[in-house]
């Protein structure tokens, strides 16, 4: 069985990612084949990227980082749940990100993007771009859906 984690991305007051996470969740976990967790960035509450040394080198001083990891280095494939802000995907999910490197390699993602007009495909793209550079391999496939 694979660990599939959907992280949902948005943290503000009003936020509309958990209900779209709560979707995906329920349709992936229709699927036998994956164990789901939902790691809700609003709930987990990470600070600004607070660790001493870079992430490459995984001396995480803080229990935060140690947690983040071991949810992140667990995973199998991910499903990224994101809002459009400002013609990007929110500053919380750069920032879970940026806290870590070789947890997110070599794996496999998926993307759910909503927003207004765009149907946050801004976002999706910008999000596409970074997983590369962290060596995540998003799927060309995608759900994009506009308020």
């Amino acid at each position: 069985m694979y660990n599939l984690k959907i992280i949902s991305s948005t943290v503000r007051p009003g936020r509309k990612g958990p209900i779209v996470t709560k979707w995906i969740a329920g349709l992936a976990r229709k699927n036998e084949n994956f164990n789901v967790e939902v790691l809700d960035l609003g709930e987990i509450n990470l600070p600004m990227m607070n660790e001493p040394n870079h992430p490459i080198l995984k001396k995480y001083e803080h229990e935060h980082t140690k947690w983040w990891s071991s949810k992140i280095d667990e995973a199998d494939a991910f499903i990224f749940v994101t809002a459009e802000y400002d013609f990007n995907y929110p500053a919380p999910l750069r920032n879970a990100l940026e806290y870590l490197s070789q947890e997110w390699a070599y794996k496999a993602a998926g993307v759910v993007s909503y927003g207004g007009v765009s149907a946050g495909t801004r976002a999706l793209n910008s999000l596409k771009n970074d997983l590369a550079s962290l060596k995540v391999v998003a799927i060309t496939e995608s759900v994009n859906f506009s308020f």
